[in-house]
């Protein structure tokens, strides 16, 4: 059989998956591009097995031929180093290993998109050869549905791997599943193989279409699309995984670490753990047990958690001219500091260093070539997970604050704060400084912070207001962004706030403002870096200071000349914007167990008399006291107004409904479950009155035949058409008298069929209108949820042969 449709719609969804694989790989770094090698891979299976089939080899023969000529294409793609001509050496066999094992990883926990290593392309290239040979085996063996199928099953992996909204790529699967369903049935009618049917010979092709599955297949697709993207708010960025997640054995003894980039209200942490996770080598003039250790800077604020946005920018160095945008660099004096880095128990993608890199190298070729920078930090992206042994060098230039421009106002006089130390002889600071320069010098330029918006962003919730006003209540009176700062981290690490680790993970606060003013909340003012980082970094953002926070590790020990980082170093502090300083680091942990620094800022003097904390107990918010909700400009108030009960409850909206996620997740469900089958029979219905009025009478015959199935009292494997309509329902023997003619005497008076036709209409009508004075409404209701009419022949054809024997 020749399957002219079908070739195209295989080599079509060939093509797609092609394409959809652009989303998860960059473009080639040298050689030929990875696109033209997995196309060549494809056309390779297919030729080679159309060639073999040619020769009437069989199966065995076919498949041992593929995976020979395959393995020598993708060990030569994968190690062309080591082979011999196209042959490999014994060489190749453990460097293919090695390769394939780093592309397993970079497949496992890859962020799309990824360098295009040779394994990952090896893996793929034995992909797209399999889809080839499938191809040409199926239609050259009569089995289309094998060979048209597979590419959209491999095109389904790849949209799941790319874990960001398909659009306008769901629609144009969805067309190309439906295009293929009909190629196929278009060659097959072509080729006298349908299902034999009667009729006018305009609707042979309609009738070979399953089209009742095709449209089921569509809707299930559809709704699923549509309950997705609708339910997609209730899942949490985070998913289900825990900030820290230790995997190996228990206890001290650990496999590997993971931090997932996401720090929250909720304590989800794990377990602290002595295990050493990498270890560091430090030259530069700087005490190693000072440097706090980058992983990723989080910079977008959900309302219940810090994350990293989708749309970060993460490039190669050589791309961005660069290790860190110059609008986001610190502009201070700073000192550079040389890491050479060794993994040990650390199993993550974005890659521990001192502050943003200015140089780095790996000492393995591949893994360098698998580092990428985020722009607006220089945090170092891995595009698998780092490993036991891995080893690279990093130069950085790490921030030391001047403290003389900190402490100072635009016009160089001294804050209050810092005024005040000198006045006492804390601090030994010049009182002016003409235009805020230091002996002639020019004073430092305040710039403005780019993408400023992105810092300052946070999301419209009303229970953010209490979080405002307590904000304000702890810089009131000071001068400077500095001032302020000092005072937000002074008043965690002061205040009645408690570090615990003590804490159940899971269950602490549900949300920020009631952590911080409820003394009801769960775990109220307790918890661990998270939760004070998390706090800081929005209230910072409430009074106005840009701010993100920094996922990381405190300063590790030393050990032999080595710097140790441990489990237990691992940690989440603040920064925030100073504007003629750059991004200045704060840590509101109130921790007390020498894993990060006591001192506040690292301030030579004890700064938190001069800023007038507040006493520690929490101050009484009053509904009335809130501030307005500060909305943008292109957004309007509620026509209904928030209502406050006489008795000082939350406020809400007289009709607001709260309900869970869980619940709207179910509701969901059981109406997409409701509405699903009656649609289908619905749909079904329909097409088969369209196809009665073309002339089909057959499908008048299949629908009611199709309702008494679902009623209960369906026809016996035995029954002929007028044999059942006897046995059943006198209204429906004019049906089967003309159903019956067109079956075994295929008309050639085309008057007389159209008689036929109205015929089969009207019995069919009087038969549905008798079933209803038949069976009771009940019935008919539970009849539409019956699946025995939507149940496939060979199903009904195995349950009868299952009770036979």
């Amino acid at each position: 059989m020749v399957y002219r449709f079908s070739w195209i719609a295989g080599a079509a969804g060939i093509a797609l998956s092609l394409l959809r694989l652009e989303r998860l790989l960059r473009s080639s770094i040298d050689g030929l591009p990875w696109e033209i090698v997995l196309l060549a891979a494809a056309v390779l299976g297919g030729a080679i097995t159309w060639a073999a089939v040619a020769y009437r080899l069989g199966a065995r023969s076919v498949a041992a031929i593929n995976l020979v000529a395959m393995t020598l294409t993708v060990i030569r793609i994968a190690v062309p180093g080591t082979t011999w001509l196209v042959f490999p050496t014994l060489e190749s066999f453990s460097a293919m290993r090695t390769e394939l094992e780093f592309a397993r990883d970079v497949i496992r926990s890859g962020v799309a998109p990824v360098l295009p290593l040779a394994g990952v392309v090896a893996i793929l290239a034995a992909v797209f050869w399999g889809l080839g040979a499938l191809l040409s085996w199926g239609l050259l063996r009569n089995r289309p549905y094998l060979a048209v199928l597979p590419p959209l099953v491999v095109y389904l992996q790849f949209a799941t791997m790319d874990r960001v909204p398909s659009g306008a790529w769901t629609w144009a699967f969805l067309v190309l599943l439906g295009l293929t369903l009909l190629a196929v049935a278009v060659d097959r009618r072509r080729a006298a193989t349908g299902v034999l049917t009667s009729g006018r010979s305009r609707l042979a092709v309609m009738r070979s279409v399953p089209s009742l599955a095709v449209g089921s297949l569509v809707v299930v697709m559809m709704l699923a699309v549509l309950s997705t993207s609708a339910m997609a708010g209730l899942v949490p960025r985070s998913g289900l995984l825990d900030w820290r997640a230790n995997s190996g054995l228990s206890g001290e003894y650990y496999g590997s670490a993971s931090y997932n980039p996401f720090v929250g209200i909720r304590q989800d942490l794990i377990s602290q753990s002595n295990v050493p996770v990498f270890v560091a080598e430090i030259g530069g003039e700087v005490n190693p047990e000072d440097l706090y250790w980058r992983l990723v800077t989080l910079d977008s604020y959900s309302g219940g958690q810090w994350y990293l946005d989708r749309d970060v920018d993460v490039r190669r160095p050589e791309e961005l001219d660069g290790y860190e945008d110059p609008d986001h660099a610190f502009r201070g004096p700073s000192v550079p500091v040389v890491q050479e880095v060794t993994i040990l128990a650390l199993s993550q993608d974005w890659i521990p260093a001192v502050y943003a890199p200015r140089e780095m190298e790996a000492t393995n070729r591949a893994v360098d070539r698998g580092f990428r920078v985020k722009a607006d930090d220089g945090s170092l992206r891995f595009d698998a997970l780092s490993y036991r042994g891995m080893n690279y060098r990093v130069r950085s230039e790490v921030p030391a604050p001047d403290l003389d421009a900190l402490a100072r106002l635009p016009d160089g006089t001294l804050s209050r704060v810092f005024q005040a130390a000198v006045d006492d002889d804390e601090i030994a600071l010049a009182p002016f400084r003409p235009s805020g320069g230091r002996d002639g010098e020019a004073p430092p330029e305040e710039l403005d912070l780019a993408e400023e918006e992105r810092f300052t962003l946070l999301p419209d919730d009303e229970d953010l207001a209490a979080v405002s006003l307590l904000a304000g209540e702890q810089v009131q009176g000071l001068e400077t962004d500095y001032e302020r700062a000092l005072a937000l981290e002074a008043f965690f690490r002061t205040g009645s706030f408690v570090y615990s680790t003590a804490v159940e993970p899971g269950h602490g606060a549900a949300d920020l403002a009631a952590w911080l003013t409820d003394p009801e909340s769960p775990n109220y003012r307790t918890g661990y870096c998270e939760q004070f980082a998390t706090a800081m970094g929005v209230m910072a953002r409430q009074i106005g200071i840009p701010s993100r926070v920094v996922l990381g590790f405190t300063p590790g020990t030393l050990v032999d000349g080595q710097l140790v980082v441990r489990d237990r170093n691992a940690h989440a502090w603040v920064e925030l914007w100073m504007p003629n300083q750059g991004w200045v680091r704060f840590d509101p942990t109130p921790r007390n167990d020498d894993a990060n620094p006591p001192s506040i800022n690292d301030l030579p003097f004890d700064v938190v008399p001069y800023l007038e904390i507040p006493p520690a107990e929490p101050p009484i918010i009053e509904p009335g006291d809130l501030p307005d909700p500060v909305l943008p400009e292109d957004e309007f108030l509620p026509s209904t107004p928030l209502t406050v009960p006489p008795d000082g409850g939350p406020a809400s909206s007289p009709f607001s409904i709260d309900l869970p996620g869980w619940v709207y997740a179910v509701l969901l469900g059981a109406l997409v479950l409701f509405g699903l089958l009656p649609f289908v029979k619905w749909v079904r219905r329909r097409i088969r009155m369209r196809r009665l009025l073309h002339g089909d009478i057959g499908a008048a015959w299949q629908e009611i035949v199709d309702r008494l199935t679902d009623l209960g009292a369906g026809p016996r494997p035995s029954d002929t058409p007028r044999e059942f309509a006897d046995a059943t329902e006198p209204a429906m023997e004019p049906l089967a008298e003309v159903y019956a003619e067109t079956l075994y005497a295929p008309e050639v008076d085309w008057v007389a069929h159209g008689q036929r036709v109205s015929v089969a209409t009207r019995s069919l009508d009087e038969t549905v209108g008798r079933l209803g004075t038949r069976f009771s409404k009940l019935e008919r209701i539970a009849a539409w949820y019956r699946l025995r009419s939507l149940t496939p022949g060979w199903w009904s054809r195995l349950r009868r042969r299952r009770r036979r024997g």
